[in-house]
């Protein structure tokens, strides 16, 4: 008998930006994946009835929760709550457990905890702190909660100098938004999947900013991921040719990588974004936990890089939710 894997994902808004109806296109490359691995599937989607949401599971009974739920409501607030829900049942389920998701949803919380295990991240300020920025410095707000770029621009990035800019966002509520010295560097995506051995670091992808005017900021924003009619998204190129000089720099990556991943408890699949400043030190950005499974994004591409094909990326972060 077919042992059952249940796909859970997050219930859309009634109109649906592109970076919240991607989980659609997620939810079907997992079936066939998990179809072509033997399971009989079934389906789950999951909002803020966290009692429906638990009933649902518990009638189904299924032996892998396969967790695509990316935030509910499309509120990053409410990105860990799938995670409360699948804690409480007690089945396995993919991806990073309660507590890391929770740490790193929170951008602010998952800075202090790189801080506690070692891990440099660009200077950060609450917005009650712009009396503390240079105004030599290029600094950017970013939302607490949000993924997906969601609310990140160009328009964000502001010279400590600019007075009348600090004055509008220090009226922004600190409970949503903070701010972040921007690093002019290079930018690299190091996506994780778990492996027999440890984890395993694919390979490295560095973000290309092509043919951008002089001053305009080069920013990974909602416009370069989503916008496929903005000039953002088509002059921003992944590329994985890294010359014998990154060697160094790809090592150290793949160390930060590596120990986030132990000393934070990330499990199943992970993707880890970089800056590295003028004197090659790589700083963390953003922790992508269970990042988006979808051909065009950068976990696929990295493990299409690595010769993985979608059945066995899924068998890996399988057997990292049963182990």
């Amino acid at each position: 008998m077919a042992q059952t894997a249940l796909i859970l994902y997050n219930k859309l808004s009634k109109i649906p930006k592109d970076d919240e109806a991607d989980v659609i296109e997620q939810v079907n490359l997992v079936t066939d994946a998990l179809k072509t691995l033997g399971y009989e599937v079934l389906y789950l989607q999951i909002d803020l009835n966290l009692k429906k949401a638990i009933s649902g599971i518990r009638s189904i009974r299924p032996d892998i929760i396969f967790n695509l739920a990316e935030t509910i409501g499309n509120k990053g607030e409410f990105t860990f709550l799938a995670n409360s829900v699948l804690n409480f049942v007690r089945t396995p389920y993919t991806g990073s457990p309660l507590i890391p998701m929770f740490q790193c949803s929170n951008k602010l919380l998952a800075k202090k905890e790189l801080g506690k295990i070692g891990v440099k991240t660009p200077a950060g300020f609450m917005l009650n702190e712009c009396g503390k920025l240079l105004p030599d410095r290029k600094y950017i707000i970013k939302p607490i909660w949000e993924e997906g770029s969601l609310e990140l621009d160009e328009d964000c990035v502001f010279l400590g100098s600019d007075k009348n800019f600090i004055k509008k966002i220090e009226q922004k509520s600190r409970d949503h938004y903070f701010i972040e010295e921007f690093i002019e560097g290079r930018e690299f995506n190091n996506s994780i999947l778990y492996s027999e051995s440890g984890p395993e670091v694919l390979p490295l992808a560095e973000m290309t900013f092509k043919g951008y005017p002089e001053g305009k900021p080069k920013i990974m924003g909602y416009k370069s991921k989503w916008d496929d009619k903005s000039f953002e998204y088509s002059h921003t190129r992944r590329t994985f040719q890294t010359s014998k000089a990154d060697e160094q720099l790809r090592d150290r990556m793949v160390e930060i990588c590596k120990k986030c991943w132990n000393e934070m408890g990330f499990k199943g699949y992970v993707r880890i974004d970089f800056r590295v400043t003028l004197d090659s030190e790589p700083l963390v950005i953003d922790i992508n936990l269970n990042p988006c499974l979808s051909e065009s994004g950068g976990f696929m591409a990295a493990s299409k890089k690595r010769g993985l094909t979608f059945p066995q990326v899924v068998t890996r972060i399988i057997a990292d939710a049963i182990r």
